[in-house]
């Protein structure tokens, strides 16, 4: 077919990608990632008398990273500081009667900047701003991190007092917990543009999938106070010598959250409204928050050698909102607003967007957002086994109601086929025919958590003692975040906004098996206590952890929007191919591909190469979403062994318990390469004989460091 001819506006943004210095044209390069961290930290107590103690303690934190971003010319540079303050007193009213009172305050300030230097009429997107990010299917995207600039402040002025009163067969627990909050937020999301290319040959003939740029002039920082407030009651009754049964509620809420320089707008009808309405970003949603809990233990013969406890709670997640607020700073009309474009008929510097697109993305919180709350429930069996070892068998699980999601606020309007199926048109309507697409934050997700927990644990006897645990688990959700990152291997967005039960699976969190086990081994002291020989064989001892884990849930995704649905502004990576037939996990990722358009017969799978088979897909019609079910396959796995060697020698002149102790440590002391997920993008789906992307199945990262080796000596007095 020839080599696409190629834009002139593209070739000055083309001349920014290296040449390629690996096979199959890719591309490396040499990096450093320099971080410098200082941390201080100070304590005080003070005893007053038997009955009245206070300690005060106050930490600092600095940090500085650099990070790399996907080529050489681009970084991101982040900063933060932190301090944390605390003040604690505690009093004896009587052997029955205590209290305890505390005062808190911290500061965080993380700041993150992406310098490029690359500005100019070719290469800005928005008038004066450096170069905007660019996305093309297959390839790694190139530009700054386009959600920087971004400073973030919060202070936090906590208050709480817990009484606890003992009376009979009562242990009584009484309790007040105060947060006062203020937050100040600049984010800057698309502050430069971006520009998404569904392959290199779009990209080449300039012809974009969507295009964004947050409306220059717009007001990107808000201050929001607020306050929460928990109050709480528990009994511990001791009914029976060998039974205790717990019983709690707790009642918790926040005030209405509000920008302090009248700078709160929401768009409160998404269906209906054209406009925002001035005021908060949503109402209260907290003021029912009864939150009962019980529990009981049972000492099944009395003799302290088999337990059986269990508990149930009701829990709410309160003041959760700060990432929706920062979502809501970039595109809450009349302060800030975005434009997207979707298929633009053209492409030029700086970008253009027609009145019909002109500031009409919103992004933001539902006005009427529902609670965030879980149930949570376990049942534990404890038994003491010989040679000073427990084990422990537990089940776990919760069910999650109003999680907060990322959500398509304006869905199109798809046709319903005579089978039921959903088609969407060419420019299908939205709900709202007043704006584009609206970025939601709403709690209207649900999840569903079950696990089996084996632990056994043995206590320091000759010289040795470990702990091992166990979990093999199951954790379901229909998408859930609030930002991005929530979700590293798949859509934060659902694919149909309509329908949750189409993109009900996996959590992205979700690891079905997980071990960790950890010992420690004290070596025999010498017979003879005296003589340089003697002290240097004395106070040895090892220790290691091991962790075993299975890999995280991840979905193949098609590189734009083929179902027209516009979920996102129709960006790439939320739609899912189909399914061939007669395919599954037992013959995606194990075993050796037949080979397709684009990827070579006989090519392994589960390796970094390609380490699931891009053939089991195929590209569904235009119009229709792909059968694929959400998070369906798993990522590599993690293998992880830490060793120790320590050595404590006294030191006398320090009093009784000085010491000396000096230790090495291995982190991953196998240099095992622990990979990231794989390129999920299969198809760039602008036709239906569309090839596989070269890069679909390819793993191009790890997720921890090679081996790391260090020395320390602390002294103990």
């Amino acid at each position: 077919g020839g080599v696409p001819q190629i834009a002139p506006v593209i070739q000055p943004l083309l001349a920014l990608f290296p040449d390629p210095n690996l096979p199959n044209n890719r591309y490396t390069f040499p990096f450093r990632q320099p971080t410098a961290e200082n941390y201080g930290q100070m304590r005080v107590d003070q005893t007053f008398s038997t009955e009245d103690t206070l300690f005060g303690r106050y930490t600092v934190q600095d940090s500085q990273q650099t990070t790399p971003l996907e080529y050489p010319q681009f970084k991101t540079l982040t900063g933060s500081r932190g301090q944390f303050s605390t003040l604690s007193e505690n009093h004896i009213f009587s052997p029955t009667l205590l209290n305890t009172f505390r005062f808190s305050y911290s500061r965080t300030r993380i700041r993150q900047l992406s310098p490029s230097g690359i500005s100019g009429p070719q290469f800005s997107f928005v008038p004066g701003e450096e170069l905007g990010q660019i996305t093309i299917g297959g390839v790694s995207s190139i530009g700054a991190n386009n959600r920087a600039p971004t400073e973030f402040k919060q202070n936090i002025f906590t208050w709480s007092d817990d009484l606890f009163y003992t009376r009979g067969r009562h242990s009584l627990k009484f309790g007040a917990l105060f947060n006062r909050f203020q937050q100040f937020m600049f984010a800057s999301l698309n502050n430069r543009g971006s520009a998404s290319f569904a392959n290199i040959a779009s990209f080449l003939q300039a012809q974009p999938s969507t295009y964004t740029a947050v409306t220059p002039g717009s007001i990107l920082d808000r201050t929001y106070h607020y306050t929460t407030l928990g109050f709480y009651v528990q009994d511990d009754l001791r009914l029976r010598s060998n039974f205790t049964f717990n019983l709690g509620l707790r009642y918790e809420f926040h005030t209405q959250l509000q920008e302090v320089r009248g700078h709160g707008a929401a768009l409160r009808d998404i269906q209906h409204d054209a406009n925002t309405t001035l005021g908060p970003p949503f109402e209260n949603p907290s003021l029912k928050n009864l939150s009962p809990r019980f529990g009981f233990a049972w000492d099944m013969k009395g003799d302290g050698k088999t337990a059986v406890r269990g508990g149930f709670g009701l829990l709410y997640d309160v003041g959760v909102y700060g990432s929706s607020l920062v979502i809501g700073v970039t595109a809450t009309p009349p302060f800030s607003t975005q434009s997207t474009v979707q298929n633009p008929p053209t492409f030029s510097l700086p970008l253009v967007f027609p009145a019909s697109a002109a500031g009409k993305t919103v992004r933001g919180p539902d006005y009427f957002m529902q609670q965030p709350h879980i149930l949570q429930y376990n049942l534990t069996v404890e038994r003491q086994m010989p040679f000073a070892m427990a084990l422990t068998l537990s089940y776990g699980g919760s069910r999650g109601i109003n999680i907060l999601q990322f959500k398509e606020g304006n869905p199109t309007v798809p046709q319903i086929l005579s089978d039921g199926r959903q088609f969407w048109p060419v420019n299908p309507p939205r709900t709202n025919p007043n704006w584009t697409s609206i970025a939601y934050i709403t709690g209207a997700g649900n999840s569903w958590y079950n696990s089996l927990q084996v632990g056994l644990t043995k206590r320091l006897n000759k010289g040795l003692q470990f702990q091992s645990s166990y979990t093999w688990s199951k954790n379901l959700d229909e998408t859930q975040g609030q930002v991005a990152s929530d979700n590293a291997a798949s859509s934060t967005y659902g694919a149909d906004p309509t329908h949750r039960h189409v993109d009900k699976g996996l959590a992205s969190f979700d690891t079905n098996h997980n071990w960790r086990f950890n010992a420690i081994y004290r070596l025999p002291e010498p017979s003879s206590s005296g003589g340089l020989a003697a002290k240097l064989l004395q106070g040895w001892w090892v220790s290691g952890i091991l962790s075993l884990q299975g890999g995280y849930p991840f979905t193949p995704v098609l590189g734009s929007n083929r179902s027209r649905s516009g979920v996102n502004g129709g960006a790439a990576s939320i739609d899912r191919p189909d399914l061939a037939p007669g395919r599954g996990n037992d013959n995606i990722v194990s075993g050796a591909t037949a080979g397709c358009r684009g990827v070579a017969q006989g090519e392994p799978l589960g390796t970094p190469n390609l380490y699931y088979d891009p053939c089991a897909f195929t590209i569904q019609p235009a119009g229709f979403l792909g059968n694929l079910g959400r998070n369906t396959l798993r990522g590599p796995g993690f293998a992880n062994l830490d060793f120790s060697l320590a050595k404590n020698t006294a030191l006398r002149f320090l009093g009784e318990s000085g010491k000396l102790e000096f230790r090495a440590e291995v982190f991953n002391l196998t240099n095992r390469a622990h990979f990231g997920e794989p390129n999920t993008t299969v198809f760039a789906a602008r036709a239906d004989a569309e090839p596989v992307l070269s890069s679909a199945g390819t793993i191009t990262g790890t997720v921890q460091s090679s081996r790391q080796i260090q020395f320390a000596l602390k002294i103990l007095f």
